[in-house]
């Protein structure tokens, strides 16, 4: 329990618009390509960027620290920039991406360093990348394992969110985060106590972020070996007018519909 408390308290999930992220490939790499969830090891350099120069020297650089930065992707670490710049690159790649101050620190810049309303600039080189421990499907794939007798479908949402739209049909509902978004404790052993280590387990939420995060604490920390993360979420398989179930037998904790 202690690590559920430890990996679900300290990250958020990132919330960024790609469209708003220049980037440019400085070298386009021939290693893993870089997908939300997989674990990145980088050097990088950045700047603050007005006017379509840089100011002054860098704010900050793992290169000069001569220690390389590892993040994962999707788990609300850096800024949203870095987040959807990072998106596609390869392992041996590098990336210049320039951030707006909206998807970096924003109005209230960060200390001495970054001013408010600031577009930064970075030069990003991926060194490593880790895949991460569980699987991501699209909506083809979740389709496909819908249809297997096999596979325990959860949907991590609150009450109110599945009245609103309705849950794909034969979810298990289990609530995992309040309506501030904050870890609820008491899912870490709702969930071990009705899905085994060994099961096929596939988690649902609205976009895919925080069930991105679960997915790694059950296969890090918990020992479960086949958990899969719908990549895009309720809100994707909605978008496309896949099936869902409205007539939920009641709303209840753990209830399936």
């Amino acid at each position: 329990m202690k690590y559920w408390l430890a990996a679900m308290l300290l990250i958020l999930p990132a919330t960024a618009l790609a469209e708003n992220v220049q980037v440019r490939d400085l070298e386009k790499g021939e290693g893993a390509e870089v997908v939300r969830h997989d674990t990145v090891t980088v050097h990088y350099t950045g700047w603050v960027h007005e006017d379509g120069e840089d100011q002054g020297e860098p704010f900050d650089s793992s290169r000069d620290r001569g220690q390389p930065f590892t993040l994962t992707l999707g788990a609300g670490e850096v800024i949203p920039g870095w987040e959807k710049g990072l998106e596609g690159m390869r392992e041996g790649g590098e990336r210049e991406i320039i951030i707006p101050p909206e998807l970096g620190y924003g109005s209230r810049g960060a200390g001495d360093v970054i001013p408010p309303d600031a577009t930064l600039r970075f030069e990003v080189e991926i060194l490593e990348v880790e895949p991460a421990p569980f699987g991501g499907l699209d909506n083809d794939e979740l389709a496909g394992m819908l249809e297997r007798d096999d596979v325990t479908v959860v949907d991590i949402r609150r009450p109110d969110e599945w009245a609103e739209t309705g849950v794909v049909e034969g979810s298990l509902r289990m609530t995992a985060f309040d309506e501030r978004g904050q870890f609820i404790p008491q899912f870490g052993q709702a969930f071990t106590d009705a899905v085994d280590p060994d099961d096929t387990v596939v988690l649902i939420c609205r976009t895919g972020s925080r069930t991105g995060v679960l997915a790694r604490a059950l296969a890090d920390g918990l020992g479960y070996e086949d958990v899969h993360n719908v990549t895009d979420g309720i809100k994707h398989w909605l978008e496309e007018d896949r099936v869902v179930q409205h007539d939920c037998p009641d709303t209840e904790e753990t209830a399936v519909c």
